[in-house]
């Protein structure tokens, strides 16, 4: 991918925002030395989600062989969930992107579905947003959003979770997400930190499914 100027400003206030809100909360910072031990690499060379390190830590307890894990959007989130044993669905709208994707994997436990953009009209990204559809409710034991028109993929994903099983949406503090992660009634943890391959603070929500109604 080019990097462009518009792409290092926007950064560069990312980092500018980071440094503000942990001089306000410390406790947000604390996973710096966990970003720093990865000098730099990009998160497919390191094999990891692009999430925030405590996100990871709390998806290595939920996530083991015969796991299965809807991503919208996938990297080197999707390796790490195939090496940790899952069955990984992964729909990607950048075909550029997806093809890099094919040209990394070789699993029998990962399906891609490549689905690009639908165009510049109101119902833009639609196929991409059902592609979750074709498999049956309370299938998934984690589902991550973390690509394109996610106030319409969280809609989407919820009753694809098992109950106890996670929906990870990431960069939650998107005000134009906040009215479809408030449809989701479930218990909600918001985590603030740093992740790998991104020197800016990540914002992103764990809502758990629960195992039964009113637990």
């Amino acid at each position: 991918m080019k990097v462009t100027p518009a792409m290092v400003g926007r950064q560069v206030r990312f980092m500018a925002r980071s440094a503000v809100y942990i001089a306000r909360h410390p406790a947000s910072g604390r996973e710096l030395p966990r970003l720093v031990r990865t000098r730099g690499r990009g998160t497919m060379h390191l094999r990891l989600p692009w999430l925030p390190f405590r996100v990871i830590d709390r998806l290595e307890q939920a996530v083991g062989p015969g796991s299965r894990v809807f991503e919208y959007g996938g990297g080197g989130s999707t390796l790490w969930f195939l090496d940790r044993g899952a069955e990984v669905v992964t729909v990607e709208h950048h075909e550029g992107w997806a093809a890099a994707l094919r040209d990394r994997i070789r699993s029998e436990h990962w399906v891609l579905h490549a689905i690009p953009d639908d165009g510049p009209h109101p119902e833009a990204y639609e196929s991409y947003v059902a592609s979750i559809g074709e498999y049956p409710d309370d299938h998934f034991d984690v589902v991550v959003v973390d690509g394109r028109s996610r106030a319409a993929c969280v809609r989407a994903a919820a009753p694809k979770v098992r109950p106890g099983g996670l929906l990870v949406v990431d960069d939650v503090d998107r005000e134009r997400y906040a009215a479809a992660m408030d449809e989701v009634d479930w218990p909600r943890e918001d985590v603030v930190g740093f992740a790998p391959a991104k020197p800016s603070l990540a914002f992103t929500g764990v809502l758990r499914r629960p195992d039964a109604v009113g637990a």
